[in-house]
């Protein structure tokens, strides 16, 4: 809607606004759709690559463990 492409499947969310989420292919701008359960990581972690348990919940959402370190 902004002009932009849309992102290949699975994109990495680097940015969120009020249009929705973006990523960066090809070093392009381009959008991930407004999907509201995009994992967009926090506090410096990343998003778990599969789905995992839920150890922990807090402001930042749920956190699990994946390969050793907060996800």
């Amino acid at each position: 809607a902004q002009g932009y492409k849309c992102c290949s499947a699975n994109c990495e969310v680097v940015y969120t606004d009020d249009d929705g989420n973006w990523g960066v292919e090809n070093n392009n701008w381009c959008g991930c759709g407004t999907e509201k359960n995009v994992c967009v990581g926090a506090q410096g972690y990343p998003c778990c690559k599969t789905e995992t348990t839920v150890y922990f919940t807090d402001d930042d959402g749920n956190w699990s463990v994946e390969n050793g370190d907060w996800c």
